[in-house]
């Protein structure tokens, strides 16, 4: 048998940020730093990573996510990546993904949207909102994002999961949104923020707590959040950072966003990169989906 000849690179270095959480300045500087990633160079000159590069970039980044110092996990090797996620992380859980992730696992690699569906739907109804959230949502993109690092399902995959589970987590959140006036609870990212995913599970969360989400999406100006915030009169506003965006100016833009908004209303802040931007005082940092839940309902 003929040995595979590898993929040649494609990915840009906007690609790559989009899958992996890691903004381009990240990625330039790790090249002069630590030696990788090396992309090949187009004639124009732009940037090209292969499919490896991505992968192994996955799995540095869910390591920082778990707390590892980036100049000790760029430098692992593959394998030792994978036994540091495996101990870190899944050993809790065991090896492997959770029992009732496999069926859901199985249904992203055929593509079958209509079983996926059900299946979530069912769950949402067996577990409540925000269990479903908490122990099925959350613990499910995580593990589509390892199963993608380890080449099990391809990027492609990992869209077309996204894509559905936002259209369940909006039929989810319908029912809960119907009723009498509750207080509104704005939820947005920062500017450069594009992972807008944890914005539709927050969503759901605060419906169910008794709120009214106003979802503004990702890559936010802080004055449009502002506006808007004051235009419905938002009892709080919520602010979602990933790894990739955390750090000094996301600070900035907290900083910016709570000098703007009433003193009243309070501004939280959740998603990995969260602790790693240190918002300023008068921020909420939000660890997960239970703690929103109760913050949503001193509202009421």
């Amino acid at each position: 048998m003929e040995d595979r000849i590898p993929a040649p690179p494609r990915w840009t270095i906007g690609a790559v940020s989009r899958a992996t959480g890691l903004s381009p300045d990240t990625l330039r500087v790790w090249q002069k730093r630590y030696g990788f990633p090396v992309p090949r160079r187009k004639p124009s000159g732009h940037r090209l990573y292969s499919e490896a590069d991505v992968r192994r970039l996955r799995r540095i980044s869910q390591a920082i996510a778990r707390g590892h110092r980036p100049g000790h996990v760029v430098r692992m090797s593959e394998p030792g990546l994978q036994s540091l996620l495996v101990s870190s992380g899944r050993a809790a859980r065991g090896t492997g993904p959770q029992a009732p992730l496999r069926p859901l696992l199985s249904l992203v690699r055929s593509f079958d949207g209509g079983g996926l569906a059900a299946a979530l739907l069912e769950d949402a109804r067996a577990l409540g909102p925000l269990e479903f959230v908490s122990r099925r949502v959350a613990p499910l993109v995580e593990e589509v994002g390892e199963a993608w690092a380890r080449g099990a399902i391809g990027v492609h995959h990992e869209h077309f999961f996204s894509e559905k589970l936002e259209d369940v987590l909006r039929a989810v959140r319908q029912p809960f949104e119907r009723g009498l006036s509750r207080p509104a609870v704005l939820l947005a990212t920062l500017p450069g923020e594009t992972h807008a995913l944890g914005l539709q599970m927050a969503a759901l969360v605060v419906a169910a707590s008794g709120a009214a989400p106003v979802i503004l999406g990702a890559d936010t100006p802080v004055p449009d959040v502002v506006a808007a915030a004051r235009a419905r009169r938002c009892a709080a506003v919520g602010i979602s950072i990933s790894i990739s965006t955390g750090g000094p100016e996301a600070r900035d833009q907290l900083a910016a966003l709570r000098s703007a908004l009433p003193a009243s209303v309070p501004l939280l802040v959740g998603g990995l990169g969260a602790r790693r931007s240190h918002p300023p005082g008068g921020c909420v940092i939000v660890e997960d989906f239970e703690a929103l839940a109760a913050w949503v309902r001193r509202l009421n």
